[in-house]
């Protein structure tokens, strides 16, 4: 009964109390029943029309009232057709969506709908216009030159002072010299001979020293040319890596850079700014020589590094931009990769609505929504705010919430905070808490790392086994290996769905060259023994990035897991980290490492495990971003991208962050929004056939079925599953 019907039945109580009556009165005619007022519907505003750019988020903002009553509830739905989005609490008076990319401009309607507490309606629409930004840099009109007021900081003839490594493998990696020739901005080069690449990119390299040295904040400019005379690359390029690198053990570099061109002279900018300060001779101009594996000659010339302290920004510095491989949108890699998709991550599937009885409903309106992709959409995460009160914290919570189907620790559960060496940020309650956090939000948990295999990674109270020489390790580090497999994994057991148990064993190797390798396979059985559900990974570096040139790595990961298969280790997964600099893989390379890993183990799961990319051109940034996660996500064997980290506030590289301190949404955010929540979203609206059954094609993953019924309105949820029939049939309560 409404609010009204009460109050007219209430008055009619009250006059017939008060007004008399019985048998003096003067008439005995009937009292006549008081007409209930009509309902008056309510009013709704949609808010003013917008127009916004693409991969942005918009927020649609009504406003209700009912003159008579109270407003019930609020719907928002697109009504426009040709371009689908997904709303975020499209029941509220403010809904948000991420505005799809657009080839040009494109208009959606949506209206709202609002309903009292008598059930009447009223609705109003809002246009939203979205216009399209172009994605790539815009070329740069004239030529660029280096600025003037800038102190130049290296040595007084670079090509002279120029030190040559050869490197450290069997034979020299190459040779260089002081060759003349004839150019309007230089009459020497320096001729690099690459004939021996050892397939990683820091064994060989050539090295500048500066003059001076630097201070935090200064931005620094390297402009220098580059040529190719030949490369036996199927691209008839050749390519080195430009360091600005301190020394050891940090190594913090200030520019990293992959350069190259064909046999014309191409000039680079680069600028930098210093995040640290270094006194004179601890900063070094680097060109490193190891990587691939094909010989290649090229030249370098015109090197010049300016400091311009503060006197010109950084944004106004000249700068050659960067750029990678299958970049541009009409690159070809993009179809085969959509073809991909379509085959490879969607199923067709019959839905059967029928009631308890077994009676089908046919004809009925349903509408079904993607709730929750079957492929892992993660990120690596901070215990410590998963489990917070403050705003930062909430924020951070309902961002992974808001973002991501899959997680795990960042350093959590590395040993050495795991025993609390690591402060009181790190202790095992506030690392539980957090992974239980994560499975009563129904997250797919990863668990990072069992061993770590170094000496400089392992905690410090095992440091008293290993000494510098690993011949004389103390067998007694393995026991204790042991049991922290056995601590650690029987703790987290209940929380946890996989684990990385091996990490990077291309160059954390101390224990395998103390006791043999066969410790790596007894790692794994004591992993399965306590884990007999989870999937157990390795997980190694430099696979994907470095331009996939680190050649050796890539041998020494198909090697070791090689070996693990041979000697029948219980291993489910390969993961590939996937840090990126401004150095960055060519999308095409990156498939076809995926693809050899692979065709080397077809039957193993692979996980982008760590995925970043940190440079501070945002709009690059966003471009790989996009372009990485579609070819990973477009090969078969693949299973989730994980990143590592989402926000400045609590990222190893806060650059390479989709938000910065303040929350400020970067273009990496929108696309990865856009990419999971519009383009491979799938949701249907539709009748029911004669039979009751409703077929579709939608993503892998959980669907939310909605439709009425006798009256009521039901909700209820099914899965599309690879390799099943998806044959569903749902039973109305």
């Amino acid at each position: 009964m409404s609010k009204k019907t009460c109050f007219i039945l209430l008055s009619a109580f009250y006059l017939n109390a008060c007004g008399g009556g019985g048998a003096n009165n003067a008439s005995t005619s009937s009292p006549s029943t008081p007409t209930p007022a009509a309902n008056v519907a309510p009013t709704v505003d949609s808010g003013s029309d917008q127009v916004v750019e693409e991969l942005s988020e918009v927020t649609l903002s009504s406003s209700a009232s009912d003159s008579d009553g109270t407003i019930n509830s609020y719907l928002w739905e697109l009504t426009s057709s040709g371009t689908t989005v997904t709303l975020v609490a499209a029941d509220t008076a403010t809904a948000n969506f991420v505005a799809p990319e657009v080839d040009g401009e494109q208009v959606l309607t949506f209206s709202v709908t609002v309903t009292d507490d008598d059930g009447a309606t009223s609705s109003d629409s809002v246009t939203i216009t979205i216009t399209n930004v172009s994605s790539t840099t815009p070329p740069q009109t004239g030529e660029l030159q280096v600025p003037e007021g800038g102190t130049y900081i290296l040595a007084a003839n670079p090509l002279s002072a120029a030190s040559f490594w050869e490197g450290n493998g069997s034979q020299p990696v190459g040779t260089s010299n002081i060759v003349d020739l004839t150019h309007p901005q230089f009459t020497q080069a320096l001729e690099v001979d690459i004939t021996n690449p050892s397939g990683v990119t820091w064994n060989g390299n050539i090295s500048i020293g500066l003059s001076e040295g630097v201070k935090v904040g200064d931005n620094l400019l390297l402009h220098l040319y580059f040529r190719t005379i030949t490369s036996q690359y199927e691209t008839g390029t050749g390519f080195t890596r430009v360091l600005l690198q301190g020394p050891e053990p940090e190594y913090v570099k200030l520019i990293s850079r992959n350069i190259n061109s064909a046999s014309e002279w191409q000039e680079f900018f680069i600028p930098a700014t210093v995040t640290q300060e270094f006194a004179q001779g601890e900063l070094s101009l680097m060109f490193e020589l190891g990587a691939g594996d094909k010989p290649q000659k090229f030249q370098l010339a015109g090197i010049e590094l300016y400091n311009y302290q503060q006197n010109i920004a950084f944004a106004d510095l000249p700068q050659t931009e960067a750029t990678y491989g299958g970049q541009s949108e009409d690159a070809p890699w993009r179809a085969e990769a959509a073809a991909r998709i379509e085959e490879y991550r969607k199923g067709d599937f019959t839905l059967t609505i029928q009631t308890p009885s077994g009676d089908k409903l046919f004809d009925m309106d349903i509408d079904i929504t993607m709730r929750k992709h079957a492929y892992h959409f993660g990120s690596a995460v901070v215990s410590n705010l998963l489990v917070s009160e403050d705003a930062d914290a909430k924020t951070y919570q309902n961002k992974v919430l808001e973002l991501f189907n899959q997680a795990g620790p960042e350093n959590d559960l590395k040993w050495g905070p795991w025993i609390g060496e690591w402060g009181s940020s790190f202790d095992q309650d506030t690392t539980l808490a957090g992974l239980q956090w994560l499975k009563d939000n129904d997250f797919y948990t990863r668990g990072h790392v069992l061993v770590w295999p170094s000496k400089r990674n392992m905690p410090n109270s095992m440091q008293q086994y290993l000494p510098d020489d690993p011949s004389n390790a103390d067998p007694q580090v393995l026991v204790a290996v042991t049991n922290h497999i056995d601590d650690i994994a029987s703790k987290t057991a209940s929380l946890t769905s996989e684990w990385d148990v091996l990490n990077e064993p291309y160059d954390n190797h101390y224990l395998m060259d103390a006791f043999g390798n066969d410790i790596m396979l007894d790692w794994f059985e004591r992993a399965r023994a306590n884990l007999p559900e989870h999937k157990l990974y390795i997980n190694d570096y430099s696979i994907l990035s470095s331009a996939g040139l680190d050649t050796a790595h890539q041998q020494h990961y198909q090697n070791t897991i090689e070996y693990l298969y041979t000697h029948n280790a219980p291993i489910d997964g390969i993961g590939l980290q996937s840090h990126f600099s401004d150095v960055l893989t060519d999308i095409p390379k990156v498939y076809s490492i995926i693809e050899r890993f692979h065709s080397a183990f077809p039957n193993a799961n692979i996980r982008s495990t760590e995925f970043d990319v940190a440079t501070q051109n945002e709009q690059l940034q966003a471009d790989y971003t996009r372009d990485f996660i579609t070819i990973f996500f477009s090969h078969p064997a693949t299973v989730g991208v994980q990143l590592w980290g989402f926000w400045a506030g609590r990222h190893w590289v806060p650059e390479a962050a989709l938000y910065d301190l303040d929350w400020r949404e970067k273009p990496n955010a929108r696309v990865w929004k856009d990419l999971i929540f519009n383009q491979w979203h799938s949701e249907f609206a539709g009748k029911t056939s004669s039979e009751g059954t409703f077929s579709g094609r939608g993503f892998y993953g959980e669907y939310e079925v909605i439709f009425s019924y006798q009256g009521t309105e039901h909700s209820m949820t099914f899965n599309v599953e690879k390799g099943a029939e998806n044959n569903i049939v749902l039973t109305t309560p």
